[in-house]
């Protein structure tokens, strides 16, 4: 469920920048990137579902929160927004994540030696992006 910031809204299929709230952990904030609120937080969600995802962080910010201990926002999840729920739906079993102070990047929780940069569709839920694993492959 999409809980709006100060009136503002965001359609599905706008791109959007998504990261976890310092302030209320159990949400993430949903920054427009195009439209007339663009640049602004246009409202929260415990679930949000994108599309087309590129991983950023900042390596900048990350080693002044590394160095300094500062808690502030240094990556999100860039995509285009699909919805907004309470809870994550079936099919979703792909673990990425980003622990700051293991790693500057984002990483699937079972191979967390290769950085992961992007991601066709999945929802950021809890303190991960849970994505569809892809169809196994046949060997002929």
């Amino acid at each position: 469920m999409f809980v709006p910031y100060r009136e503002r809204s965001v359609q599905v299929g706008m791109r959007v920048r998504v990261y976890r709230n310092l302030l209320k952990p159990n949400f993430f904030s949903i920054q427009a990137m195009e439209g007339p609120d663009k640049g602004k937080v246009v409202g929260y969600a415990r679930a949000v579902g994108l599309e087309n995802v590129r991983f950023v962080v900042s390596k900048k910010t990350w080693e002044r929160v590394i160095s300094e201990g500062v808690r502030t926002v240094f990556a999100f999840a860039d995509g285009a927004l699909v919805d907004c729920l309470e809870a994550l739906p079936a099919g979703f079993d792909e673990r990425i994540t980003l622990m700051p102070f293991e790693r500057c990047y984002f990483f699937n929780r079972q191979r967390p030696e290769i950085p992961v940069t992007e991601a066709a569709r999945g929802y950021l839920f809890g303190a991960d992006f849970w994505a569809a694993a892809e169809p196994a492959g046949l060997d002929l």
